[in-house]
């Protein structure tokens, strides 16, 4: 008889949506789209804003949005949500672009927002920090597969994803038009 089912090791991934991102894409995109911003960030893989986003007034309502889903988080995982934002750039990806595999260091949570994509643009892949799952065996395909070594979320504009800084995530390459995402710790 089961007694119980523990989930160990639990690593959350917070999507929230923001209301107002259809009303501000416009002005917001008009900024974003600026070469100027990726001028000295430039790499062979993806274009990298500088990091002083939160600072522009253009991104303001975007900036209290995160801060107060970042604040939810931090509560909802029983830490004090008193947090402070070090960084937010942009990242754009044109046609052939991808970002590797990385993670994010000096900070507790980080965050994704995706500003911009056409349809079909692949959201964000997260990599279980924990993949040690050598074997597996035969799947029952009419089940929900609870052990994944990795996960790819839906890019919806206007949505904010909030995860762990350790956890490891990429982008594939891009083979549509142009993606942008504003992203934060």
């Amino acid at each position: 008889m089961l007694k119980s089912i523990t989930p160990i090791f639990y690593t959350p991934l917070y999507t929230f949506h923001f209301e107002r991102h259809e009303e501000l894409k416009k002005d917001v995109m008009d900024f974003l789209c600026n070469d100027e911003h990726y001028k000295d960030y430039k790499e062979n893989h993806v274009d990298l804003s500088g990091p002083n986003l939160h600072k522009e007034k253009i991104l303001r309502n975007h900036y209290l949005f995160m801060y107060e889903c970042l604040s939810f988080a931090m509560a909802d995982l029983g830490y004090q949500a008193d947090i402070s934002v070090t960084s937010m750039w942009a990242t754009r990806q044109k046609k052939g672009m991808y970002h590797h595999p990385h993670k994010h260091g000096n900070t507790f949570l980080a965050g994704v927002y995706y500003m911009h994509g056409s349809q079909g643009t692949q959201g964000t892949t997260f990599f279980n920090p924990d993949n040690l799952l050598q074997i597996s065996p035969t799947r029952d395909l009419t089940r929900e597969h609870r052990l994944r070594s990795r996960f790819t979320n839906d890019f919806i504009e206007g949505d904010f994803i909030v995860f762990p800084a350790w956890t490891i995530h990429n982008t594939s390459q891009n083979f549509i038009g142009d993606r942008y995402i504003l992203g934060i710790n």
